[in-house]
């Protein structure tokens, strides 16, 4: 199944209405004698997708960077990379960089977002603290 959902494929069913079956790639996919709809093959194909293992499955949320390595059947290496990712932000720091980012358009100097930050997240803490009273 996953096979004949190759990227040509896909493109092919995405501009379906702009070609003939008879012209088109995914005709073997989409147009199939069995009772199988489109639907469900994508469905399928989604699902398996998935439940494959990622990179990231497992990492801490601190995680930013991490190698994968390669070996061959014998536990030769074979190659190696570092893959990136960008943690998600708080709350504060993303208040902190738009308020930082209208500050900086108009006519005064840069802010420091790590002092905004702190601001922030004092009076989240002051917040809680009436929350909790």
């Amino acid at each position: 199944m996953n096979e004949e959902l190759t990227t040509e494929v896909l493109e092919a069913m995405k501009r379906c209405n702009e070609t003939h079956c008879n012209e088109c790639l995914a005709v073997g996919v989409c147009c199939s004698e069995d009772d199988v709809t489109i639907g469900e093959r994508l469905a399928t194909a989604l699902l398996a997708e998935r439940a494959k293992p990622k990179v990231w499955d497992g990492a801490p949320d601190n995680a930013r960077r991490g190698i994968v390595n390669w070996y061959d059947k014998n536990r030769g290496f074979i190659k190696s990379k570092v893959l990136t990712r960008e943690l998600p932000k708080t709350r504060a720091r993303q208040i902190a960089e738009e308020i930082v980012d209208e500050l900086d358009s108009l006519p005064r100097h840069n802010t420091d977002i790590e002092v905004i930050e702190s601001i922030l997240n004092k009076y989240a803490e002051e917040l809680t603290k009436k929350e909790t009273n």
